[in-house]
């Protein structure tokens, strides 16, 4: 049977951590929280499920998922966020990847989105379900540069498996507002760093609008009601600020 590392960022991240490490006990040869200062049960909860715990402070994900990888005891890397909760079908395939062997260097996983306890069709930047890359050969698979949304590269093959893994994400506006200022802040930062000179000035008013087109309308988010509504605007706002902040960090830091 192929050992397995499974790790799982925390950040004040009490409310699904049980859930998800309960979830894949049966699949943990080696169990590792990396927390980036909780104040709140997050440490505690994380030992009394067994699991290893190393503190890191945040500085982007991109990082903090290099970090977690290269404290994994194992070669094959399954990892989750703090808010993503594998459903019983998944591990149980998971399970059976272990005694057969995995035949890909790189697995994508099926995300289901859930948005103020609704299941949406979308959350900008991604259409619902997508499927991001969760369980990686360590030794084979790097992450890409990117601070935010970041990808993996690297890989000879990748399978894809299409059971879900329930990412209970945004539970209230205030949550919402604190992920777009924290995530624009690193969009912004990678926008000013490794883009051409586009026009930022400009592309803070126009991308917007483009942006509540597909991701509200094309996306079908319309017909999520008063929720799908909230992530159009998300979308707008998202699209908004990166721009203005990239732009803001050009003129201050001369690039």
């Amino acid at each position: 049977m192929t050992p397995l590392s499974i790790y799982v960022l925390t950040f004040n991240s009490e409310k699904y951590l049980s859930a998800i490490l309960q979830a894949v006990a049966p699949l943990a040869d080696d169990l590792l929280v990396v927390d980036s200062g909780s104040s709140d049960q997050t440490v505690a909860i994380a030992t009394q499920c067994g699991a290893r715990v190393l503190h890191r402070p945040f500085d982007d994900f991109r990082q903090q998922r290099d970090f977690a990888q290269q404290q994994c005891r194992h070669d094959h890397v399954f990892f989750l966020d703090s808010d993503e909760i594998p459903s019983p079908e998944l591990v149980a395939h998971l399970l059976q990847l272990k005694q057969s062997g995995f035949q890909h260097d790189a697995y994508a996983i099926q995300r289901d989105w859930i948005v103020m306890g609704q299941q949406v069709h979308a959350l900008y930047p991604v259409g619902c379900p997508d499927f991001p890359v969760r369980i990686i050969e360590k030794n084979r698979v790097r992450l890409s540069e990117q601070a935010v949304h970041e990808d993996f590269v690297g890989y000879r093959s990748r399978g894809r498996i299409e059971l879900p893994i329930k990412h209970q994400t945004f539970h209230s506006m205030d949550e919402i507002n604190r992920k777009l200022e924290l995530y624009t802040n690193l969009d912004a930062s990678d926008l000013a760093r490794m883009s051409s000179r586009k026009n930022f000035a400009l592309r803070q008013w126009t991308s917007p609008v483009g942006a509540f087109f597909k991701w509200y309308v094309k996306s079908g988010n319309w017909k999520d009601g008063r929720v799908g509504l909230i992530l159009g605007v998300y979308a707008a706002r998202f699209a908004h600020r990166k721009y203005k902040k990239a732009l803001q960090i050009r003129r201050e830091t001369g690039l």
